[in-house]
């Protein structure tokens, strides 16, 4: 089975990660701003995704603060990352709850340990409860509003 690697897992001298990540860049950046963001998203200070990029750490906070184009790319880039992290965390979800479920279910597991994977998936079914209720009433809500929109120009 593939597995996919984290961006702080991958070599230093990864060149197709840093393509694949370069390929997800708008244009209208520099080559320098397009490796300063990469660095942004995988190294964990300013100085050193700086010194990544090439770039002074003084250059890459004006970016950060001054260059449109280049906050908005950065932006992207950050949702970029992030989505991916809550698909891997979908993607394992079904796995996680049958831990929790036999951590719970066994009989030689501690009892602080078995109530604590207890009291997650309640916590996690309600709150699954409570987001499928949520989406039910924006649906109505906005089917209302539709209705409501759809009425207002017949009558004018």
């Amino acid at each position: 089975m593939a597995t996919e690697s984290h961006p702080a897992d991958r070599d230093e001298g990864d060149a197709s990660a840093v393509h694949a990540d370069a390929a997800a860049m708008p244009t209208g950046l520099t080559v320098k701003q397009e490796a300063a963001i990469i660095a942004l998203l995988h190294e964990p200070t300013l100085e050193r995704a700086a010194k990544k990029a090439g770039v002074g750490e003084r250059t890459l906070c004006r970016w950060l603060d001054e260059d449109v184009k280049f906050i908005a790319a950065y932006r992207k880039a950050r949702r970029m990352a992030f989505t991916q992290a809550i698909s891997m965390c979908q993607r394992f979800a079904p796995m996680a709850a049958g831990i929790l479920a036999k951590v719970a279910s066994d009989p030689a597991s501690p009892a602080h340990v078995r109530v604590n994977a207890a009291a997650h998936v309640l916590k996690f079914g309600r709150e699954g409860i409570e987001l499928d209720d949520l989406v039910g009433r924006i649906d109505v809500l906005e089917q209302q509003i539709r209705s409501s929109d759809q009425l207002k120009g017949t009558w004018s």
